[in-house]
This record gives structure tokens, C-alpha cells and sequence, in this order.
């Protein structure tokens, strides 16, 4: 074992000596121009498309997944907001691109450990009796190459097994940003789908007459009348998804629920994006082709596109803090969704723990 780590390892050097280095004077394109990501913080949006073309098939007709690098237009001037803005225009040019249900969100320094884990949290938002009131499934972040004493307490064992553990039984874990499944619902801002029985009382109330169950007639919640409020500002309904889900069929009939303008304000000017936002079953609208659907994904990823709309504010990953993961959970549940926290016996996702103070 010892002689063929020593080979693999002078295979591993060599091909570090081959590397190539940042030109000069940049990357250059196959026509030679010069690449527009050459200044990270002043280029154009660019999405490259690796794997999943357009009417990509398998053998046995499938769609192929699909395997897009996604890079969202800087300018000087403008804020970016980091990662969270980052997030919110992958949330974005997704639901152009490919529109799924379910999005995945794990850090670069973070690695798929376990193949079955986006089953594991399918299990969860899929599930009849609470798929509809998920917003995410967190799983524990695990790490390889800890010591003995994990002297820089990179397990962080009352984090991850003793107080997401405690926080599963109440609403859910709050959201750590990473190695997280999310329903893309909950990240448009819209209420969960809840049924009577959620909006019931179970606290047993004890006073020196005994204890007694709180009653439904006193204590129910006004339900049907608060999903209709609209927010304080009165631009733009919260309105609740269980509202499209009764009755109320096609996109047509959808948007008149409230006006083109309301949802601009809120979502953007982008009709593609606007509509996949109504679409129960996730996909693409049939009517989109390809050149529409590029042009649009350009266009959601611009640097102006958020003005003036509720990202960062009620919709997507929240601005104004350094820890946006934290926030962002804290905006879901506070609609009303509940989080799961899922462990698997084998760790759905590790990442390389710093090994000496100095990297600590």
C-alpha cells in the first residue's frame, strides 16, 4: 500500500507541474477573443451549458440531466451581495433553464459522500402528509481528517447532535448553508400548504383548576381570512400556493389572481421566470424554445434585474446579514413552514477540516 500511494502520489505531482497557470493577459476564447471572466468583478452573465442540451437523450429516451456552469453579470457599482445574491440568481436562471421542484445547495469545500442522500430528503419533501409544508431538509455537516481530541472542535457536537437534534421536534432545524435540500416554493416567499389540523393548539394549559386541553372554538385561527391579508405595504399579495391549487387552472387565470405589475415588482421583469413560479408540476412552459429560454436566463442573472423587487427582502436567500443561511430559515419558518433534519447512518456530505491552528 505504501509503494502505490508513493506512485499515485508522484502521478498527482506531476500533473499539478502541468497545470496551467492564469496567463498574463488572461484566457483567451476558441475565437481568440479574449474570455469575459479575465475581471471577476466587471464581466458579462455567462451560462455554458457541459452536459443536458436540449433534446439530449439516454438510451433509453430519457432527458439527460443537465450540467450547466452559470456565472452572473458584476458591474462596478452595483451590490452583488455575495453568496447570497449569488444563490438567488441560481435560483433564478434554474427556473428558466430547468425549472426542478427541488433544489440542492452544497459549499465548494463540501463533497457528495453518501449517492442515496437526495433520496434520503425526497423522502421527506415528497412525503404526502408534510411535503407540502417543508421548506428544507438539512442534513449534519460531517468532516474528514479530525484528530483524535478534534482539538479544533470540528464536530461540533452540540451544534449538529444535540441542538438540531432538539430543534427537529419544534419547527426544525435552522438552515446552515450547506449540504441543504429546499422546495423552491418556500424560496419564492409563499405560505406553506396547511391543513386545519396545523392551525390546532396542542398545548396543555395547567393552572390550579387542573389541566385542560386549549379548545378549538375559542383558540382557532382565523385562517381563511389571514391568507388573504396582503402585506402591510400593500404592493404585493403573500399569497398561498393552496389558494392556485383550488380550482383554479391554467396561468391565464393564475395571474389574475393578482396584476402583471404586482408580480413584477415582486418577481422581476421576466415573463418566463413569472410563470414557472405558477407551474404545480415544475418543468418548462411548453410554449418557451431554446432561444427564448437563453435570452431569459441572461436576463435573470443581469446585475439590474433584483431592483426594486422583493429578493433579498422576502423572496430567495435574505440580504442585510453575514449570516444569510441562518435569516433565510428564520423568514420560512416564520410563515409557517416546517425543516427537517435528516441523518443518515452514512454522512450524506464531508469537507476537509483544518488540521493545524493556522489553517483553523
Amino acid at each position: 500500500m505504501k509503494r502505490e500511494y508513493e506512485e499515485f502520489k508522484v502521478k498527482i505531482n506531476i500533473l499539478v507541474a502541468k497545470a496551467q497557470k492564469i496567463p498574463e493577459d488572461g484566457w483567451t476564447m476558441e475565437d481568440g477573443t479574449p474570455w469575459p471572466g479575465n475581471n471577476p468583478r466587471d464581466h458579462t452573465g455567462m451560462i455554458q451549458v457541459f452536459l443536458g442540451h436540449c433534446g439530449g437523450l439516454d438510451t433509453d429516451g430519457n432527458e439527460l440531466p443537465r450540467l450547466i456552469y452559470v456565472s452572473r453579470e458584476k458591474r462596478p457599482g452595483f451590490q452583488h451581495h455575495k453568496k447570497a445574491g449569488a444563490m438567488n440568481a441560481l435560483i433564478r436562471v434554474s427556473a428558466v433553464l430547468t425549472n426542478g421542484a427541488y433544489l440542492l445547495n452544497v459549499d465548494c469545500d463540501h463533497y457528495f459522500n453518501n449517492s442515496k442522500a437526495v433520496k434520503e430528503a425526497m423522502c421527506f419533501m415528497m412525503d404526502p402528509a408534510i411535503g407540502k409544508k417543508c421548506c428544507y431538509v438539512q442534513f449534519p455537516q460531517r468532516f474528514d481528517g479530525i484528530d483524535l481530541h478534534d482539538r479544533y472542535a470540528n464536530r461540533n457536537i452540540v451544534f449538529f447532535d444535540i441542538n438540531l437534534k432538539g430543534l427537529d421536534g419544534i419547527q426544525g432545524p435552522v438552515y446552515v448553508g450547506t449540504g441543504c435540500c429546499f422546495n423552491r416554493q418556500a424560496l419564492y416567499g409563499y405560505d406553506p400548504v396547511l391543513t386545519e389540523e396545523d392551525h390546532e393548539p396542542n398545548i396543555i394549559v395547567k393552572s390550579c383548576f387542573g389541566s385542560r386541553k386549549k379548545g378549538k372554538s375559542s383558540n382557532k385561527l382565523n385562517y381563511e381570512h389571514n391568507r388573504s391579508i396582503k402585506r402591510s405595504d400593500s404592493s404585493v399579495p403573500l399569497f398561498n400556493m393552496e389558494d392556485i391549487d383550488e380550482g383554479i387552472e391554467g396561468y391565464d387565470d393564475e395571474i389574475s389572481l393578482v396584476s402583471q405589475k404586482s408580480l413584477e415588482r415582486r418577481f422581476g421583469q421576466s415573463p418566463v421566470f413569472i410563470e414557472a413560479t405558477f407551474m404545480e408540476q415544475r418543468g418548462l412552459p411548453p410554449t418557451t424554445n431554446p432561444t427564448t429560454l437563453l435570452k431569459e436566463a441572461i436576463h435573470v442573472i443581469s446585475c439590474g434585474y433584483k431592483a426594486k423587487t422583493e429578493w433579498g427582502k422576502e423572496i430567495g436567500w435574505i440580504y442585510g446579514s453575514v449570516t444569510e443561511d441562518i435569516l433565510t430559515g428564520f423568514k420560512m419558518h416564520a410563515r409557517g413552514w416546517i425543516s427537517i433534519y435528516c441523518v443518515p447512518p452514512r454522512p450524506a456530505f464531508k469537507g476537509s477540516a483544518p488540521i493545524n491552528l493556522s489553517d483553523r
